[in-house]
């Protein structure tokens, strides 16, 4: 682990811990200033995510001649992803650029506000649907099972490696499940809000410092060649 990511997991740790802390004591403050809108963590999110499709470009363009489709095909699906992800966050600037609420998002949008996230189709919310749990089945699939099969099954192995797909370390996935389980704990309802940062955060560190780093970044391709 280098600095950098010993550093955002000092982040994450803090994060985490202070938000358990209100919490519990002010679920007020917790609600309505740790975790507001536009506040230091829903910027911080935006800013992991952007730099997340920054750190897969580049390592796309480095490659130069010797890409392949599928690590293009793969590079492009986690930047369209992350800075989905990141507009959805910031409403895609409606907050900041003092954009106004159409008619149709007015009356389809839980929040009001410019995002597919919150959009209600008949008595469905889109939020609670994917991003709650289909999303949180994915990630757990993600970070445990696919990790496992990794190294059990070489033909799942050489799939992954094929389609260049970022592989968690241990410690990402054991840190997941841990805030995930103290996060759950905390009372006030707005604590998803926390674990969506955290959740950003520990796949920015898979993106930084995944177990196939020397795959992704074509390092190994180096190597042969000497």
């Amino acid at each position: 682990m280098d600095n950098f990511e010993k550093l955002l997991f000092g982040v994450l740790i803090l994060s985490t811990l202070l938000g358990m802390y209100w919490g519990y004591t002010n679920p007020e403050f917790f609600t309505n200033r740790y975790l507001m809108e536009d506040g230091v963590i829903e910027y911080a999110t935006v800013v992991l995510l952007l730099m997340g499709c920054w750190i897969v470009g580049q390592r796309w363009w480095r490659r130069g001649n010797s890409r392949s489709l599928k690590l293009s095909l793969t590079s492009f699906a986690i930047i369209g992803f992350f800075f989905f992800v990141a507009g959805e966050e910031l409403s895609w600037g409606q907050r900041i650029l003092g954009l106004e609420t159409t008619d149709y998002f007015k009356q389809n949008n839980d929040q009001q506000e410019l995002n597919l996230h919150n959009l209600v189709v008949g008595d469905v919310k889109i939020n609670k649907l994917f991003f709650g749990v289909i999303l949180t089945v994915a990630i757990l699939t993600y970070l445990i099972v696919v990790p496992f099969v990794y190294h059990k099954i070489p033909t799942f192995k050489k799939l992954l490696d094929d389609w260049y797909i970022p592989i968690p370390r241990v410690r990402h996935s054991l840190t997941y499940l841990i805030i995930l389980l103290v996060i759950t704990m905390i009372p006030a309802s707005k604590k998803w809000e926390l674990l969506e940062f955290g959740s950003v955060v520990i796949f920015f560190m898979i993106l930084w410092s995944p177990r196939n780093l020397e795959l992704l970044k074509g390092t190994e391709i180096k190597t042969k060649t000497l």
